[in-house]
């Protein structure tokens, strides 16, 4: 029931009522006269489910409302009050109150001045609880800041196309992702122009078959960029279409740099060529190992020493190529590993091979090759007598290129053979995609090889 300090005409006026009827909060009037205390002439029936004070309580004390209000907010409360009545300017403020019953409640106040003939203000308005609202805005507000953490631990740029005004909206991060100043226009001309050439028809075919509707309205797209500093990256996009009753009106979405991933995603598809090309260079040398191993050879034992003992040069070879990390190999270090076997007192090696590195699949073949040369010496050549010695020098080679001279010496005299033998073989086979190169000489006084080959990187 309403409540008045006056006649029924000045308490329950229609707007009173339907807003009240409504549950929009209580309604009320209440009067100043210059620097009096003011009073409430009316209060609606609504007072005690809004506030939990009784309406006649808030009619005798005036101050009852007032002490509802947290200490906190009473300051706020009371310099807008006095702001309003110095300027008879609408009162609209937000205070958090504490109900009799200890809850603690959000609410609105508002109120329009009206000056009366008498000189009195009377100020008509609502008393709203906003509680709910201001629940769902702190929600929203805490769900805003927990994607706005996710968005900046992920670096993920935000952006939006409306599709009818052809106007983009970028993030920041966004605009970081495509090296793009915070205070530059953006535009589709823009954006079209930091695409790399080659993925641009591509990037424009996605965006068109997802707005006209050939897609499912999902767009997921991975390109490259070439921002304004010369900068290439490679960026993941996401989106998704919003229609409204006209059709299609915004693609909203997000970007993601990708550029590690993809260099990770190149090297291992490098890296398993290499695998691949490796493996098969090593089937065809281990093929190779076993037919010449098996050419002369009188009895299973003798081949099975002459095959072995050609494998664990390999996998001599093979471990410096393991150790190095897929990094060049130290040709001192591949020289030494395969004649420390054949005892490298009887091997005069040059110190001008420190510091000269080759690619680990030619490691591997010249491994092989110089245990070749080592046990071809020792059966046939200058390792076969006690005073024979092999020495291993540098040449002179272009850039980029090295040269290895094998000569043997002090040996017994040598017969020429127009075979090519297994070392010859295995090199070329070892050197056929890396411009190597192989000449085997029967000198006389000893046998002579030249070898050349690029240097490692």
């Amino acid at each position: 029931m309403d409540v008045s300090t006056d006649s029924p005409a000045l308490g329950a006026p229609i707007v009173r009522s339907a807003a009240e009827a409504a549950t929009l909060g209580v309604a009320f009037q209440y009067e100043t006269r210059g620097d009096e205390p003011g009073r409430f002439l009316y209060i609606g029936g609504r007072c005690r489910a809004v506030t939990g004070l009784d309406p006649q309580a808030v009619l005798a004390d005036p101050q009852a409302l007032f002490r509802l209000v947290v200490p906190d907010h009473r300051e706020t409360f009371a310099r807008a009050a006095a702001e309003a009545r110095a300027k008879l300017q609408p009162f609209d403020v937000e205070l958090a109150l504490r109900r009799p019953d200890g809850a603690l409640r959000w609410h609105r106040i508002a109120t329009i001045p009206t000056v009366q003939p008498d000189g009195a203000v009377r100020w008509d308005g609502m008393q709203i609880d906003v509680t709910h609202r201001r629940e769902m805005e702190a929600e929203l507000e805490d769900q805003r800041r927990r994607v706005a953490v996710a968005v900046a631990a992920t670096d993920l740029g935000l952006w939006e196309l409306d599709i009818r005004a052809r106007r983009l909206a970028w993030s920041q991060t966004n605009r970081a992702l495509f090296g793009v100043p915070v205070d530059m226009e953006i535009s589709e001309g823009r954006f079209l122009a930091l695409l790399h050439p080659d993925d641009r028809a591509g990037v424009l075919a996605a965006y068109s078959e997802v707005i006209e509707g050939r897609e499912t309205g999902d767009l997921r797209l991975e390109y490259r960029i070439v921002r304004p500093d010369g900068e290439a990256r490679w960026l993941h996009s996401r989106g998704r279409l919003i229609r409204d009753a006209l059709g299609p009106a915004r693609l909203v979405g997000t970007t993601l740099d990708i550029t590690e991933r993809r260099a990770a995603e190149d090297g291992r598809n490098l890296l398993m060529g290499e695998l691949a090309h490796r493996a098969k260079n090593g089937i065809a040398v281990i093929m190779a190992i076993i037919s010449q191993s098996a050419r002369g050879q009188e009895s299973v034992e003798a081949f099975e020493a002459s095959v072995m003992a050609r494998l664990h040069a390999m996998a001599a070879s093979q471990d410096l190529v393991m150790a190095s990390g897929g990094r060049p190999v130290e040709l001192d270090g591949v020289i030494r590993q395969a004649l420390t076997p054949f005892g490298l007192a009887h091997f005069d090696i040059d110190a001008a091979f420190a510091g000269v590195t080759v690619r680990g699949e030619l490691a591997v073949g010249l491994g092989l090759m110089l245990h070749e040369l080592a046990t071809n010496a020792t059966k046939y050549g200058a390792l076969s007598v006690a005073k024979g010695r092999v020495s291993l020098s540098r040449r002179a080679a272009a850039e980029g290129r090295a040269a290895l001279a094998w000569r043997e010496r002090g040996g017994p005299p040598v017969a020429v053979s127009a075979r090519k033998g297994f070392g010859t073989r295995l090199l070329e086979q070892a050197l056929r995609h890396q411009d190597g190169e192989v000449q085997f000489r029967f000198e006389p006084n000893g046998f002579q090889a030249e070898v050349g080959f690029p240097v490692g990187r």
